[in-house]
């Protein structure tokens, strides 16, 4: 087994909850050194973010693993010229402050170009940097509405609904498609001799967008908006969530012609072969309330381990809908999903394995998520090789925070607002 692959990157980390940050997890699970700028007092708010456990954010304990956490106060100049040091110092800056934020304090992407031509800069916000909505703030909610995504999830006859439910899927999407992004970016700047670092532009709608897309393609040719229908596939039937007769629910997707025969031998329903509103997918698809109504009745004489068996048999595809309690059960997941770690403030809990998996090069945990400001004077010593003087000077400044010192100033700021 060889390094993880982006051992000795550096990467400079400046925004909060998930869509940015999450490009420096993923970054740092694969070997790169990830410094993460937080503001004085609560830190990144992802540290407060979900269900709380003594205190402690479990989202905030995963995704801020294989982190350093420096504490400057940004509205004093003494700490911007710490931050423009460490910037100079890193092969990547993640920024997904509000957009201007740190045009506003003197980074623009002209100086940073000018100053530094081999850093990558990947911008992360609502709307990208560019277009009449670029200098808009936003969240998923706002991103998943923007795309059409929300509109399309649902049932047909009830209001449209966040994909994910609470949880920020646009978020996470983002942030895997900035951190490929930033490997391309270092992967062309590398492979060229002399080559610059590029910018990366990712906005939260934009990969939300990027699967809706072909419906406005629809549109365009057919004058029609394609609406919300449930759980179904875009084609085919039947598709969606169906109760079992163990009130557990299976999701089944039969897609093409064969499929099709394959399930009406497996329910008894040869008269399904012979039905003209069945013959081809786009019929099943026009008919789909229908047979969707039809194979639920049969569903609910199954039990679900029944009924997922049988269709493997048949070589068709359905798969539970497990909830986290199912999780917490699963052979599969035991096998591939999960580790267990033990926590000394927290007790032993599970923690997702680093995806993807390479064969030789793994990514790994080798260290928990920082204590707001844990890390601040070791990387300053370290990286900037500042003195005990110069660091007990910028604390008594208060442009520093040091975990385990008073760092409680939250005056309601929103420079590390993110997006």
């Amino acid at each position: 087994m060889t390094k993880p692959p982006l051992s000795g990157l550096k990467v400079l980390e400046l925004g909060e909850l998930v869509a940015g940050p999450f490009i420096g997890t993923l970054l740092g699970e694969f070997g790169a050194e990830v410094i993460k700028v937080e503001r004085p007092g609560r830190g990144d708010i992802l540290r407060q973010f979900g269900p709380m456990v003594d205190g402690e954010s479990l989202y905030w304990r995963i995704n801020g693993r294989n982190k350093k956490s420096v504490v400057l106060d940004l509205d004093k100049a003494s700490a911007r010229t710490v931050l423009g040091e460490l910037i100079a110092r890193c092969d990547v800056l993640i920024n997904s402050l509000r957009p201007g934020t740190m045009e506003k304090w003197g980074f623009t992407e002209e100086s940073l170009k000018a100053s530094l031509p081999g850093l990558v800069v990947v911008y992360v916000s609502a709307f990208g940097r560019t277009g009449p909505k670029a200098s808009e703030g936003g969240y998923d909610p706002i991103a998943q509405g923007f795309s059409g995504l929300s509109d399309l999830t649902g049932e047909a006859d009830g209001p449209p609904m966040r994909a994910g439910g609470s949880i920020p899927v646009c978020d996470f999407m983002t942030g895997v498609a900035g951190a490929l992004g930033t490997v391309l970016s270092l992967y062309g700047r590398d492979r060229v001799p002399g080559a610059r670092g590029q910018s990366v532009d990712i906005a939260l709608y934009d990969v939300a967008f990027r699967m809706t897309a072909p419906l406005l393609s629809y549109f365009d040719l057919s004058q029609e908006v394609w609406s919300r229908s449930g759980n179904h596939s875009l084609g085919g039937a039947p598709t969606g969530h169906f109760l079992t007769g163990d009130d557990r629910w299976v999701c089944v997707s039969v897609q093409n012609d064969e499929q099709f025969r394959r399930l009406a031998r497996l329910v008894n329903r040869s008269d399904w072969l012979t039905d003209d509103r069945y013959s081809d997918s786009a019929s099943r698809t026009k008919h789909r309330e229908l047979i969707c109504r039809e194979f639920a009745d049969w569903a609910r004489s199954q039990t679900r381990e029944n009924l997922i068996q049988s269709f493997e048999n048949q070589g068709l595809v359905a798969g539970p809908i497990n909830n986290v309690a199912d999780l917490a059960t699963d052979p599969h997941l035991a096998a591939r999903g999960y580790g267990w770690v033990q926590d000394d403030e927290l007790g032993e809990y599970r923690m997702p394995d680093v995806v993807p998996r390479l064969s030789d090069s793994p990514g790994s945990v080798r260290h928990r998520a920082p204590a707001l400001g844990a890390d601040t004077l070791d990387v300053l010593k370290r990286e900037l090789s500042y003195s005990d003087a110069t660091c007990t000077r910028l604390l008594g400044e208060g442009a520093l925070g040091v975990a385990g010192r008073d760092m409680q100033r939250d005056d309601g700021t929103e420079d590390l607002r993110d997006h």
